[in-house]
Parts: C-alpha cells; structure tokens; sequence
C-alpha cells in the first residue's frame, strides 16, 4: 500500500497554494509545501475514507487535501486555535469557510483534556504532530479505540515526538496491524489498526482500548503473568519471598487470595501448608490447574476456587492469608470487606502477607523526578510510566501510608514495608531515607492479631554467612548420571541435600547459597573452576532432607574429567574447601559424538 500511496503522490498534481490563506504567516513556506499536502492527498485517494477526523486544524489545508481525494467523506476537525504548537488564533474560522462545500465540521476545543473523541469510529484519524510528546502519546491513545487509521502527521518534527511516537507503537503493537513510516517534508506516520468493536467501549482512553479490543483480565493474565514462564513452576523472586515469609506463621492452612496461575500456592505447599487458593478468573483457575497437576508431589494439599473472594465461604481459621497484587485491583470499600473477613478467619497469631506493586510514591514522586532528568540531559522517558495492564487493571494502586491506615481498621498489628523481590528484607533491617522511599518500587506488609516479630521476617528473607562448623553438618549426595557426556552439551542432576544445620539454605542475598561445581581433570587438576550456580528452590530448611535439580554445562575439549558437585555460599566459600568439605566426585567421559 505504501508503494501506491508515494506514486500517486509522485503522479499527483494537487497544489494547496490554489486554496491557501494569503494571509497565513508561514506562507514563505508554501513552496515547501507543496509535496507535503500532495502526499496527505495522496493518502486519502488511496484509502478512500469515508469519516475523517482531524486534531489540530489551523487553516485546513490538510483538510482540503483530504476532501478534495475523498469529497463524499464526513469530516469533523478539532483546533484549540491558540498560537502554540503551529497554531494561529482565528485560522479555523478561514478553515470552516474554505471547506464549505464538503461535509466538513469544525470544533475548537483541547483534545487533551478529551477521555474520547467526539463521535464514533472514523476510518481515518489525523494527528497533528506539532506536538509535545505527552499530546502526541495522548492522541494516539484516544485515536487507537476510534480508528481504522491512524496517520501522524510529524513523525520527525522532534525527537519528543518521534520516541512517544514509537513508545505508542511498542505499547500498543498487538492493536496493529501494520505501520508505515513515509519521509518527506515532516515524516508521516500512517497505523493500520486490527478490527474492533467500538461499541463495548468503558471511561478512559486506555479502558476504551482495551475493552474495544476485547481483553479482560483472563487476557492480560495469561499474557502478562503467564506465556513468558511456560507454564512451569515461576521462579518469581516475589513469590519466593512471600512463600518465605509465611514461614513466619503457623504453618497449617493457608488462604492464597488472588492466586492467579498457581506458582504461589505450590510453593506454601512445598513448605507444608494446606493450601486454599482462590481467583475470580477462569483462566487464571485454568492455568494453575495446569501448573499444579504437574507437580503431583504437593497437588494434594491445594484446593482451588473460582470466585470473587468477597463472594466465597470462607470456613475456619487459616495460619496464613497472603495477598500477592490483588489490592490494587479493588476498590477501597472492596478492600474494607476483604480486610474485614481475613480479619475475621486469621488465628490468632496467623500472618496476612500483602504484596503490592507500585508503591505509588515511585510514580508520584519517583518517576517525575527522573522524567526532569531526563529532559535536561535530552533522554527519553515515557511520561506514563505503567503498562497497559497496569492502566487497566490498577484502580487502587497503594501508596504505604493508605495500606497500612485501612489494614490497621481491621488488624492491631501492622507492619509495612518497602522493598524490591530481591533484596525483601533491607528495610526490615534498617530505615530508608525519604529518596530510598519514593524509589522503592514494591511494598510489602503483615498484619496480625498479635505483636510482630520483624526479627523473625528478617530471617526469612535474608541469609547470613554460615561458619564452617555449620557447613560440615551439611551432607550431599547425587542420583544416577550418565558417565558419558557430549562435549559443550548440559545435563540435568539429581542432588539430594541434608542440611543437618541450624540455618535454613537459602538463595537470597546478603550471601545467597548455590549449587554448583567445579570441573577436574582425573589426575585432580582444576580444568574449569566457576561452574554455572543452580537456586536452592524451594529453600533447605534446617533438619531438613530434599531432592533437588542442579544444571551442568559439559567442557568443550573431550576427555576424562571428574565433576564436583558442590555448594557456594557468595561472597564466602566454597563448601568443598572446609576440611572434611561438603562434595560429590563423579567420573565423567566427555567425547565429540
């Protein structure tokens, strides 16, 4: 199509001058012009819309151009007509009479201060890039629930505009269907949009989009959280540390409340919980159904649900309650009666474990303090920081002040703290300063029936150098391996571990625990010394014994090698370096074939 477009361009003999303002101020211009109007001509013979929307009129001459290709099409144009951005005051008037043969319509207002365009769906929108690159991203948002097209006029009048431009782009690819960039006086930017139904449209740019395009939760669920993990057990640092931390309470039943694809809910059941996990969404009960099945191991322990968790019986007392990203997905008195029933079901010295992202200070505060930066040194942020998913499905994002006020309501006791998944326990260990508070992008918080113990979280979330007395009570054994191997090949080992210690294993900072290895020749020499590191998950815990998978990159050269399994405590040791050190040696082959 874009081939067409630049030869009826080429082939055209439009000239705007013969309709222009002579009064327009910018008309020493008008030869370099001419092109430019040819190609927007040019763009409407070919796509032959039949409605047109303008943002950003001036004297009309786009509209001409546009009319003139199309003349059967209803046209609507929106000017602010003031002198900014290439305006000129008064030049809509000369617009609305230099289009009055067409079924043209002018309107002055601001389309940013616009939820939605007026009218329906228009085969084509046109956006006027002289522009900041927050109207620019605005308009495209709106035009991308109400368009067949979209063309950006300007692609390159700025660098502002060209990246929210392409911010727009890379936000909202999967509405399009295809996009062309044509050169010329100012660059256009012509978006093809897929089909959507216009009429299923909600309040807000951003909800219009998403409920034209038919998403819902269940849709942003499986691509948000889920189709990148490959519907395996998440490794998800944030879900580790939540799991961790109910270690904190009684461990007996567990109420996972917005339990999405299920990774969650395995991970208590690993630590002995009874675990009932309940999500309003079919696809998210859908997808931890998977999950859970393919860890047969602890599927028995898990109970799922699928309902609103204001609307579902509740029976008992729970030891544990967690609420991983769920409250800032309700409305404040839904939080009320949520708060109010965990309230209601925790025992009495039970934990309710919150999980938030963002902390709304980081946007607030954060976020606008860098957006400064950035504009002084010339980069690029984009002015609205959050996802489409978060735009959509965030209504009550949680600043700490608000979390920890509404969960005191229902709950003597409440701890709030902020964080990042992997390194959860900083702030449980000291104060952060006002600059680390509105960084911080998560929040954590514990609300219990009686006094917390903040040491006791601690613990849980950090691991702290073991002594070698420690590490030699520590035991480890390998299952059965292959004793040959192919060269630059990775295989997959069984290692059980008895952790006979005091301390509970943990791959977390300060100094997080690994498997890993070394490779030896048979005669005893290191050949490779810093073996790939393998997370201790779910953690060992103290007195415990477990299986677990640890990953093993072959040498390159063939040969006969010895492969030591071992652990590595970072920034420590070595465990096969203590006396009476803590290893496996297996004999391996290694050939080319």
């Amino acid at each position: 199509m874009v081939e067409e477009i630049v030869t009826v361009a080429k082939e055209s003999t439009y000239d705007f001058q013969k309709t222009a303002y002579p009064g327009d101020p910018l008309r020493h211009l008008f030869s370099d012009w001419v092109s430019y109007y040819r190609l927007k001509w040019a763009i409407a013979r070919v796509l032959q819309p039949k409605s047109i929307l303008e943002i950003g009129v001036r004297f009309g001459y786009s509209a001409l151009a546009f009319l003139n290709a199309s003349p059967s099409a209803q046209y609507l144009g929106i000017d602010l007509d003031v002198p900014t951005f290439g305006g000129s005051v008064g030049a809509i008037d000369r617009a609305r009479k230099a289009c009055s043969q067409y079924h043209a319509e002018f309107v002055i207002a601001d389309s940013m201060k616009m939820e939605r365009f007026p009218g329906g769906r228009y085969d084509l929108i046109h956006v006027d890039g002289q522009q900041d690159g927050s109207g620019t991203m605005h308009d495209l948002i709106l035009a991308a629930s109400q368009a067949s097209y979209i063309l950006l006029d300007g692609y390159f009048w700025s660098r502002a505009n060209l990246f929210a431009a392409s911010e727009f782009l890379y936000r909202y690819r999967d509405l399009i269907e295809s996009s062309y960039v044509i050169p010329g006086y100012a660059g256009e930017l012509l978006i093809k949009l897929r089909i959507q139904d216009a009429t299923n449209t909600s309040a807000g740019a951003e909800r219009t989009i998403v409920s034209s395009s038919g998403h819902t939760r269940d849709c942003y669920l499986y691509d948000e959280l889920y189709r990148h993990a490959g519907g395996a057990v998440l490794e998800n640092a944030c879900l580790s540390t939540i799991a961790r931390l109910a270690s904190a309470g009684p461990v007996d039943r567990a109420l996972d409340i917005q339990c999405g694809g299920g990774d969650l809910s395995i991970k208590l059941a690993e630590r002995g919980f009874e675990v009932t996990a309940i999500d309003d969404s079919q696809k998210a009960i859908e997808l931890a159904r998977e999950t859970i099945s393919g860890n047969q191991r602890f599927s028995s322990l898990i109970s799922l649900q699928c309902n609103e968790i204001n609307g579902t019986d509740i029976r008992g007392q729970y030891g544990v309650a967690v609420a991983v990203d769920a409250v800032e997905h309700k409305k404040p008195f839904e939080l009320d009666r949520l708060y109010q029933r965990i309230a209601e079901h925790l025992s009495q010295d039970g934990l309710f474990i919150v999980h938030t992202y963002p902390n709304l200070w980081y946007y607030q505060y954060e976020h606008r303090r860098r957006l400064k930066i950035a504009s002084q040194i010339g980069a690029y942020l984009p002015a609205e920081p959050r996802s489409r998913y978060e735009l959509f499905m965030h209504i009550n994002e949680q600043s700490p002040r608000v979390l920890k006020r509404q969960l005191g309501q229902y709950f003597p006791y409440v701890h709030v703290w902020f964080g990042h998944p992997e390194n959860v326990g900083e702030n449980l260990q000291r104060k952060f300063s006002i600059s680390e508070m509105r960084a911080a992008p998560d929040l954590f918080a514990v609300a219990s029936h009686s006094p917390i113990r903040v040491a006791k979280l601690l613990s849980q979330t950090r691991m702290e150098a073991l002594d070698e007395v420690e590490v030699k009570r520590i035991e480890m054994s390998v299952g059965s391996y292959p004793s040959k191997m192919r060269t630059s090949s990775r295989h997959t080992l069984s290692v059980e571990l008895r952790n006979n210690s005091m301390t509970d294993l943990k791959s977390v900072a300060p100094y997080p625990v690994h498997l890993a290895y070394h490779w030896l020749s048979a005669e005893g020499k290191l050949v490779e010394f810093d073996g790939e590191r393998t997370l201790i998950v779910p953690d060992a815990k103290a007195g415990s014994s477990d299986v677990y998978e640890i990953s093993v990159a072959t040498p390159v050269q063939p040969g006969s090698f010895l492969l030591r399994v071992t652990l590595v405590q970072e920034g420590i040791r070595w465990f096969d370096q203590v006396p009476n050190g803590v290893y496996c040696d297996l004999e391996i082959a290694c050939s080319t074939f």
